[in-house]
C-alpha cells in the first residue's frame, strides 16, 4: 500500500533531515554551523555523500559543544555511505549530549545492521519512553520485534502506534498485516477495516482484508473484498489468481474457470505471493494457469 506522505518521509528520511534545506548547493564553507548544516543537508538529499560529510564536519566544529544536531547529521551522512562504525560513533556522541527519541531510533538502526537485535530493541524502548506519544517510534519498535520473532509483543507496540495516530491508515494497515501473519484473523479484519475507512481507494488493503475475512470464515465477504481490489487495479492478475482459488474452494468451478482465462500471464513473483497466501489460508492447490 501507499502510506501517507508524512509517514513515507519518516520511514525513509535519514535522522536530522527534517529542517529546511537551502535552495542551492554550495561548495564554499558555511559561515556558521547553521549554514554548514543547511549545505550538508542539501548535499545529503542530492546524494553527494562526501560533500555532505565535509559540511557536517565543519558544522560540528562550528557548533556549540553541547549541541547534538550536527553530530546526528554527520552520522546520517556516514550511514548513507554504509560507513556504519563512523555513523555509530557520531550517534553515540550525540546521545551522550542529549536524550532524544530520534537519536535512539537512529542508534537502533545501527544496532540492527550490526546484528545486535536486543540492543536495537532496548534502544527503541528508550525512544518510546522519551516520546510516548510518537506513533512512529512505537511502529519502529513493533517492526523490530516482528523481525526478531516477537509477534505478540510486536502487536502490543503496533496497537500503541495506532492509538497515538488513529487517523493514519498506515498504522492500521501495518497492524492488520501483522495480525494476518499471526493468523489472528478476526483482529486483522478489524484493523484492516479501519485502514480501509481512512484509505478507501487502496487496492492492497482490500487484498489483505479478503485474506483476513477468509481466515475468519467469511467467504462471501472475502470474495467481495478481492473483487473490489481487482476493480481498483484492473491490471493486477494476482487478484484474479486469489479469486480463482476462493471460487474453486467454494465449489464454483464455472466462475473459477472464467478467472483462469485472465491469469495465464501471472508473473513468477505474483505466483510466489499467491502460493504463500494459499498456504496460509489452506486453500486448495494452485491456480490452473
Amino acid at each position: 500500500m501507499v502510506p501517507e506522505f508524512h509517514v513515507i518521509k519518516q520511514l525513509f528520511d535519514l535522522p536530522g533531515s527534517d529542517e529546511a534545506i537551502v535552495d542551492k548547493p554550495s561548495a564554499t564553507p558555511g559561515r556558521d554551523a547553521k549554514q554548514s548544516r543547511e549545505f550538508g543537508q542539501y548535499a545529503l538529499a542530492d546524494g553527494k555523500w562526501e560533500e555532505a560529510v565535509d559540511h557536517f564536519c565543519r558544522a560540528v566544529t562550528q557548533s556549540d559543544e553541547r549541541s547534538p544536531w550536527a553530530l546526528m547529521d554527520l552520522g546520517a551522512a556516514y550511514e548513507a555511505q554504509d560507513k556504519v562504525p563512523q555513523a555509530f560513533r557520531q550517534y553515540l556522541k550525540a546521545a551522550h549530549i542529549k536524550k532524544s527519541g530520534e537519536l535512539q531510533v537512529a542508534l537502533a538502526g545501527i544496532y540492527a545492521r550490526l546484528g545486535r537485535s536486543n540492543d536495537a530493541i532496548e534502544s527503541l524502548k528508550e525512544a518510546v519512553n522519551l516520546e510516548p506519544h510518537n506513533a512512529f517510534n512505537h511502529y519502529k519498535l513493533a517492526d523490530t520485534l516482528r523481525k526478531n520473532g516477537w509477534g505478540s509483543e510486536a502487536v502490543q507496540a503496533a496497537q500503541v502506534a495506532v492509538a497515538c495516530a488513529p487517523d493514519q491508515s498506515f498504522y492500521h494497515y501495518w497492524l492488520g498485516d501483522l495480525l494476518l501473519e499471526l493468523r489472528r484473523y478476526d483482529e486483522s479484519v478489524d484493523a484492516l477495516h479501519a485502514a480501509i475507512e481512512l484509505s478507501p481507494g487502496d487496492d492492497e488493503l482490500y487484498f489483505l482484508a479478503s485474506q483476513a475475512l477468509w481466515g475468519a470464515h467469511k467467504q462471501q465477504e472475502a470474495v467481495r473484498a478481492i473483487r473490489l481490489a481487482s476493480d481498483i487495479d484492473t491490471e493486477n492478475l494476482l487478484y484474479h489468481g486469489l479469486l480463482e482459488r476462493y471460487l474453486r474452494t467454494m465449489g464454483l468451478d464455472e466462475e473459477a474457470d472464467l478467472e483462469c482465462r485472465k491469469i495465464d500471464k501471472l508473473e513468477e513473483y505474483d505466483l510466489a505471493v499467491l502460493k504463500r497466501v494459499i498456504e496460509r489460508l489452506q486453500l486448495n492447490g494452485v491456480p490452473r494457469v
